[in-house]
């Protein structure tokens, strides 16, 4: 089942400690503005006033346990900077604006207690405007704003200084000295990358925006602008880098992205330590590790306007997502292909204040408005019920319902993605066939599965080109068929059959009049024995020879039935000439075993409903329908012709039956009526009545139709409207003929 992001309620999404206390300060605002929000494993902490008052609010554990000592800062002066989490030593270090750092940890107890006090600024007059803890490094880096007395001018400068990871608390001394990176930078947001540290100075164009990629181990930076890049080494592993220096170098860069490749804004993603940059044009490029991917993967086009992007819009990474908050909206776009995944609206009456920040142990992402905190997650679409999904999930007890939809759909829509569903069943039902049901309504259902899986095997393999043989062509693959040698099943070789003689119907008509002689009535006797096995019943389960595999009699009716319809009936005769001296010479065997042949014939040429009937093909089956000796074999054959639209066949069929007073008045009422419909009466009027039985009286003509309480004439035309100018010179020859008499 497929999700979608939405907002939830974090007090509903973890169990908060002092949660009375916590929609005091978040939900009714008594203490003031919310100003900030961090968010890592365990803890939640909001800051009011403006960054001067800090509240921490921990989550229950599994016993529901309240915590014993909160950390709750009040009256900050000046105001509260970061509050970053260390994980790994459940501890975070909070930093204030002038570099005072306080470092607190929350023991087992559940208690926070003050491990450290340091400041990392070195002048009373600095100030720190961006600052991170890199997690692997265990260094906190920071960018300081500092104002020289006599100028009274800002010089901003980045450096470092290593922390504890250990368990016992260390002095302010035994930190270790303060390391300057990065002297006479502009003012900049710092960032841990992998291997170093993501400088991001975000400027106002006509200033060239850029991020500066420093790397530890090699003490080298790479300036990133657009899709140019320069790689600067510092030879002196102990200086610090000077920005103003590296501009100069980057000069040349710096007027090729004047005017283009301006940086609308960035995200970072704690987990990955990945740094996206949004340009204008909504393109978007990605640093890992600090190594630039190839820039094919690294541009992306994201499905927005700048237009729509409004100033001061937060970007950032949600769990593959690039996220844009707004305060009226949250868009979320694929970061792979550029499209809008989805957009989220605050709650009615509020609007989105920022991003709650999250340690790289956090897996959640979070916003928060002016009274509440919203945790972004995703929520199960209501679907309507889909078959496919539902027998995804294994949960019946037998494969039955599944091959019913799966053969419905094969109906409907036949597609390869069906015939692999079908197949991987049956390679399931296979593996597990010498096993024991498992249920009392699998035991039940399990013959009927075999069955379905025997024909399945009919209609598929056995449709598919011989395997064994490897023919190269339709002789060699029918001759395959009639090998008596071959592993096929009796089955299998009248589906391959059935099969080529659809596609290729001359080619192999032509191997099957190979096989056997039928244009004389003379049959050898080394022929005969072939003959009787190819005329073998269509039933057999078996080869029926060794020299002929397959029962050929109905597949030779067919193709000369849509080929050679001359032929059809000199090899039913043959046919019958064989069965004769293979059952003896009785009349009344005789008689029976040729009525049972015609009809073998007439039955399979019935069911061919793909051919345009042709006089000759219409002759072929009338004929064989007669010798049937079926019932009512004339009057179904007349009518066979009617439909075909064989006139002249039909009049020819009715002359035959001139002697039979009965019968042809039959046949001729039938036939009147069908050219009257038809509108052909006029053409063949001379022909037709020409056939018309000799009536004496109505009482004649009655006697050989069905009864009826009274008669009319609408009644002896079957209700057709014949034209009496078409009939009157018949009539009236008729009555001058006839004596006034009768």
């Amino acid at each position: 089942m497929s999700t979608a992001p939405i907002l939830f309620s974090l007090e509903k999404t973890v169990p908060i400690c002092r949660i009375q206390l916590y929609r005091d300060v978040v939900c009714k605002e008594k203490y003031g503005p919310l100003d900030r929000v961090w968010i890592c494993p365990g803890h939640v902490f909001v800051s009011v006033r403006d960054g001067r008052q800090l509240y921490t609010f921990d989550t229950k554990n599994t016993t529901q346990d309240e915590n014993k000592g909160c950390l709750d800062l009040q009256n900050l002066d000046p105001p509260l900077l970061e509050v970053l989490s260390y994980d790994a030593n459940q501890s975070v270090y909070i930093v204030q604006q002038n570099g005072y750092v306080q470092c607190w940890k929350f023991r087992a107890d559940r208690i926070w207690i003050l491990e450290q006090e340091f400041n990392i600024c070195n002048s009373n007059r600095s100030e720190v405007t961006s600052v991170c803890l890199h997690p692997t490094h265990n260094t906190l880096y920071w960018c300081e704003k500092r104002t020289t007395s006599s100028s009274g001018q800002s010089v901003f400068c980045i450096c470092r200084r290593k922390i504890t990871n250990g368990e016992e608390t260390v002095s302010e001394r035994e930190l270790g000295p303060v390391e300057a990176i990065m002297h006479n930078i502009c003012l900049c947001h710092l960032h841990p990358l992998q291997h170093g540290l993501a400088i991001v100075i975000k400027s106002k164009p006509p200033l060239v925006s850029m991020v500066i990629y420093w790397n530890q181990s090699s003490n080298s930076v790479t300036m990133y602008s657009g899709p140019y890049t320069l790689v600067v080494e510092n030879s002196t592993s102990s200086q610090a880098f000077d920005f103003t220096s590296l501009a100069f170098k980057f000069i040349s860069i710096s007027i090729q992205v004047r005017n283009k490749y301006a940086m609308l804004g960035y995200a970072y993603n704690t987990q990955k330590m990945e740094l996206t940059i949004i340009e204008e044009g909504s393109v978007i490029r990605r640093l890992s590790a600090g190594s630039r991917m190839c820039d094919k993967l690294n541009e992306v086009q994201l499905e927005v306007g700048a237009d729509k992007i409004e100033k001061g819009a937060t970007w950032f990474c949600h769990q593959g997502n690039l996220g844009l908050l707004h305060k009226t909206n949250l868009l979320l776009f694929d970061m792979d292909s550029g499209k809008l995944v989805n957009s989220i609206a605050p709650q009615e009456g509020s609007v989105f204040l920022g991003m709650c920040n999250t340690s790289p142990a956090s897996v959640v992402s979070a916003v928060y408005t002016g009274d509440n905190v919203y945790v972004i997650m995703k929520q199960k679409k209501k679907e309507e019920w889909d078959f496919s999904t539902t027998s995804s999930l294994k949960d019946f007890q037998t494969t039955a319902l599944h091959i019913a939809h799966l053969e419905q759909e094969k109906t409907d829509n036949p597609s390869t993605k069906v015939k692999q569903s079908l197949s991987h069943l049956k390679q399931t039902w296979q593996k597990s066939n010498d096993q024991k049901p498992g249920t009392k309504l699998a035991e039940i259902v399990a013959p009927y599965l075999e069955e379905y899986w025997k024909l399945e095997n009919i209609s598929t393999e056995a449709f598919q080109p011989s395997k064994l043989a490897c023919p190269t062509c339709v002789e060699d693959e029918v001759l395959h068929i009639l090998d008596p040698n071959s592993s096929l099943l009796m089955s299998d070789r009248h589906a391959r059959l059935l099969s080529l003689a659809h596609s290729n119907p001359k080619q192999v008509l032509a191997v099957l009049e190979s096989q056997m002689e039928f244009d004389t009535d003379d049959i050898s006797a080394a022929q005969i024995q072939r003959w009787q096995c190819i005329l073998a019943p269509d039933v057999s389960v078996s080869p029926v020879s060794s020299d002929v595999a397959v029962p050929m009699f109905e597949h030779i009716c067919r193709l000369l039935y849509k080929l050679e319809p001359k032929k059809l009936m000199q090899f039913v005769k043959i046919c019958q000439m064989i069965n004769d001296q293979k059952v003896g010479v009785s009349a009344f065997i005789r008689k029976r075993q040729a009525i049972h042949y015609y009809e073998r014939a007439v039955v399979c040429i019935q069911d061919i409903d793909d051919v345009v009937t042709s006089p000759d093909s219409a002759q072929a089956f009338v004929s064989l329908l007669l010798a049937s000796k079926q019932e009512h074999c004339e009057t179904r054959a007349l009518q066979f012709y009617l439909d075909a639209g064989q006139w002249e066949l039909s009049l020819d069929l009715l002359r035959d039956y001139c002697d039979n007073s009965q019968l042809h008045f039959l046949l001729f009422h039938r036939l009147l009526d069908k050219f009257n419909k038809e509108d052909v009466l006029t053409d063949y009027a001379v022909m037709v009545f020409s056939l018309m039985p000799n009536i004496k009286s109505l009482s004649s003509v009655t006697e050989l139709i069905p009864p009826c309480d009274t008669w009319t004439a609408l009644d002896v035309f079957s209700s057709s409207c014949v034209p009496f100018g078409q009939i009157k010179p018949i009539l009236q020859k008729k009555l001058l003929a006839e004596d006034p008499a009768d």
